[in-house]
C-alpha cells in the first residue's frame, strides 16, 4: 500500500472513530443522514444491499457506510467475530469488478477496520462520482434489491430511487459541466490556432506528427506518461482500493 493510500486510510479511520464515540451514557450523538449509513453487522451475503447505498452516496454528495453500530438505542456494540472475518476477506479487486459490472460509472471507495475500546468496527468510505447519474445496469442481489435501470440516491437517512428533482438536478449539473468542457477546448484551440492544433482523445493519441501542437483534455493531461525516446522503463501503478 502507498503511503498516499496509507494516510487516506489512517484519515478514514479518525474520521470514523470520531463518529461512533459514545458521550457518557454511551450512546452516539450522530444520526444518520444523506452522508452517513449505521449497520450492526457485516454480512457477506448482503453485499448488493450495501452496493446499493454505495450509488447512491456516489449520486449524491458521497457517504460513509459504518458497520459495528446498534440501532435503538444507537451504540458502539462492536463487531462479532463472524462478521469481522467476513470483512477481513474481502477482495478489494472483485468488489471493484463487481461494481463495475452491475452500474453504468466508477465508484470509488476505500474500507478501514479496527479496533476501539476493544471492539471492532469497519467501515466504507464512497466518494462522490465524478459522472452522475450512477445508473444500475442489472438486476442482482437477494429480491433483486439492485434493478437494472434504477438510480438510486440518498435522502436523509435512507437510500431510494432518485426522485424527479434531484434527478433533474443531476442531469442540469452534467449539461453544465459539458458545457464548460466545450468551452475550454474551443478557448485552447483558440490559442493554438485552427490550423496548427490537433484535438485528440485517447485512442488518437499516438496519431499526431513530430513537433504538432495538440490539445488535451486536463483530466487526459493528468494521466498521460511522457516517455523518452529509448528509456521506457517499468512503471507501478497504485490501485485506487488497496
Amino acid at each position: 500500500m502507498s503511503e498516499n493510500a496509507n494516510t487516506s486510510v489512517s484519515n478514514l479511520q479518525n474520521a470514523v472513530e470520531e463518529i461512533i464515540t459514545p458521550t457518557a451514557n454511551g450512546r452516539l450523538t450522530r444520526r444518520e443522514s444523506r452522508t452517513l449509513e449505521f449497520k450492526e453487522q457485516f454480512n457477506f451475503a448482503a453485499l448488493a444491499d450495501y452496493f446499493r447505498d454505495f450509488a447512491a452516496f456516489a449520486n449524491n454528495v458521497g457517504g460513509l457506510l459504518v458497520f459495528g453500530v446498534t440501532d435503538s438505542p444507537r451504540t458502539p456494540a462492536g463487531l462479532s467475530q463472524k462478521s469481522l472475518n467476513s470483512f477481513e476477506t474481502l477482495d478489494a479487486e472483485k468488489i471493484t469488478g463487481f461494481l463495475n459490472d452491475c452500474f453504468s460509472c466508477e465508484i470509488a471507495w476505500e474500507a478501514v477496520c479496527f479496533q476501539k475500546d476493544a471492539k471492532s468496527f469497519a467501515a466504507f468510505s464512497v466518494e462522490i462520482a465524478n459522472e452522475k447519474p450512477v445508473i444500475c445496469t442489472k438486476d442482482e442481489g437477494k429480491d433483486q434489491v439492485l434493478k437494472n435501470g434504477a438510480i438510486y440516491y440518498r435522502y436523509g437517512g435512507r437510500t431510494q430511487v432518485v426522485r424527479a428533482p434531484e434527478l433533474q438536478a443531476i442531469i442540469n449539473s452534467r449539461i453544465e459541466q459539458t458545457n464548460a468542457a466545450w468551452i475550454e477546448h474551443v478557448q485552447q484551440v483558440g490559442v493554438a490556432g485552427p490550423n496548427k492544433a490537433v484535438l485528440l482523445n485517447e485512442a488518437e493519441l499516438a496519431a499526431t506528427d513530430a513537433g504538432s501542437r495538440f490539445v488535451v483534455d486536463r483530466d487526459l493531461a493528468a494521466r498521460i506518461k511522457f516517455v523518452k525516446e529509448g528509456h521506457l522503463k517499468k512503471m507501478q501503478v497504485r490501485k485506487r482500493c488497496d
